[in-house]
Order: C-alpha cells, then sequence, then structure tokens
C-alpha cells in the first residue's frame, strides 16, 4: 500500500502499482504546466513519466514524477531508450543517452 501526498493532503492512497493514479495524474500536469523536457513547448498530450522506475524501486512521490508530452514520451524514452536526467532542473529536463539504467535514488 503507497500513500501519495503533497502537503497534508493526500494525493492518493492505494496498491502500489505502475499506474499514477487519477487525483496525482491531474496535480503533476497541473504542477509542471505542460512538457518539462528543455526546450520542449508542448501542452498536448501530456503524461507524467516516473524517474526512477517502478521496477527500480521508484514510486508514485510527486518529485519522481516528470510531465512529458507523448513525443518525448513514447518515441524518445519508451522507443529510444533514452532516461531523463533526475539532476536536471525539473522545468528544464535533459535526456541521457540509452546505457545502463540510471542509479537509484535515495
Amino acid at each position: 500500500m503507497e500513500v501519495t501526498t503533497t502537503g497534508a493532503q493526500p494525493l492518493a492512497v492505494g496498491p502500489a502499482g505502475r499506474t499514477v493514479p487519477p487525483r496525482l495524474k491531474r496535480f503533476i500536469l497541473h504542477r509542471d504546466g505542460g512538457c518539462v523536457i528543455d526546450g520542449c513547448t508542448s501542452r498536448y498530450r501530456l503524461q507524467p513519466h516516473h524517474l526512477v522506475p517502478r521496477s527500480q524501486g521508484g514510486t508514485h512521490h510527486p518529485s519522481n514524477l516528470a510531465t512529458v508530452c507523448w513525443y518525448h514520451h513514447h518515441i524518445i524514452i519508451h522507443g529510444l531508450g533514452y532516461h531523463i536526467d533526475p539532476d536536471s532542473p525539473p522545468h528544464r529536463r535533459r535526456f541521457l543517452r540509452p546505457g545502463p539504467e540510471p542509479p537509484q535514488r535515495e
């Protein structure tokens, strides 16, 4: 069971599955205001993406989620295997070339 909060308000309570709960998704999309990839201004078909994948211990915590457009999410990340650099600025995210999985954050 995972509880995701911002401040004192819970955004999601439920099983720790892959899918971001709807209320949390709305929060992330509103927080970011558009695709957070450096240089992208898209506000079309936005989707939350885990910086540290669930398979590597990443959570649905808002700090582990970033809003990306469909192109960056499906073509660049899942299609070409790039990773979002978790150390890049939150609204100017950069990509890391395909290779080993990104290190897990504590």
